[in-house]
């Protein structure tokens, strides 16, 4: 049975092995395309059982996991209200804040950015405080349009939530902040890799799917909507974003690969994003 949490699927496949995660990785080391480079945060994965101990709410033992664990998550958790919290975090237990936090992440990604939202400007929390970037928001044409050109759109999970209804109608820009929340979605995933407690997670899938939604998107604007596209690619800090967040969705990538209970159908997801077609809208803007 799939069960989807705010884009994110989670299901169980079994007895945990902690073998199965392969070795710590070095703090420090770079992707093998050597485009983004950032601290492997939780290489080394830290005690939580004081955590445990001391858990009396949901906002300060999502603080201090993020502490331990995932830092760059702690901005998103400080811009989200208890209610908020909440909301993805079902229950007032520890275990329900581990279930529900990479969930909290991702929201919060998106909360975060919309309180900084500016009249035609957008920013985005790419890491950390240390590097965030404003764009321009200018109107786009729909997301739906990616449809058109899906290599395979019945069997896409992610599709109905991101591709049609309401979400559909939204440009370039919103699917930009999905692509950055993803991302944090995968970090923090695998920096709570140890706490699945025999699930395996849709996080690879998400951050693959979100790639290949930018690239495709791009490459519509660039042939059907030049205003759209010129638009987008004249704005450098928009591209600046694209270009970050993909290379960081590659170093987290890279570093998960070992880690087969990240993904479900992450292979076959792969190869929509590595198509050509996708790729060579990135390798345009470099």
């Amino acid at each position: 049975m799939w069960v989807l949490l705010s884009g994110c699927f989670l299901w169980p496949f079994g007895d945990h092995d902690d073998s199965e995660f392969g070795a710590p990785i070095p703090p420090g080391e770079p992707s093998p395309g050597g485009h983004w480079e950032e601290p492997l945060w939780c290489s080394n994965l830290a005690d939580l059982s004081g955590v445990e101990s001391a858990h009396t709410d949901i906002r300060s033992t999502a603080v201090a996991i993020s502490e331990l664990r995932y830092p760059p998550a702690t901005g998103f958790i400080d811009a989200q209200t208890d209610e908020e919290l909440s909301i993805w975090i079902s229950g007032d237990d520890y275990d329900d804040v581990l279930d529900g936090y990479e969930v909290a992440v991702h929201e919060g990604c998106h909360i975060w950015g919309f309180g900084s939202f500016g009249f035609g400007s957008y920013s985005y929390r790419i890491v950390d405080d240390d590097h965030i970037i404003e764009t321009a928001w200018p109107d786009t044409f729909s997301r739906s349009a990616i449809l058109d050109r899906h290599p395979d759109a019945e069997g896409d999970f992610y599709s109905d939530v991101y591709l049609t209804g309401a979400s559909g109608d939204q440009g370039f820009h919103t699917l930009l902040d999905e692509f950055n929340a993803y991302t944090h979605s995968l970090a923090s995933r695998m920096c709570t890799r140890d706490t699945l407690g025999g699930a395996s997670t849709s996080a690879r899938d998400g951050i693959l799917t979100m790639m290949a939604y930018v690239g495709t998107y791009l490459a519509i604007a660039r042939e059907e909507h030049p205003d759209d596209y010129d638009e987008i690619v004249g704005d450098a800090p928009t591209v600046q974003v694209i270009l970050d967040v993909w290379d960081r969705a590659e170093f987290w990538l890279a570093q998960t690969e070992s880690m087969p209970e990240l993904g479900i159908d992450d292979d076959a997801i792969a190869t929509w994003t590595y198509d050509p077609a996708v790729t060579g809208e990135i390798d345009r803007l470099r």
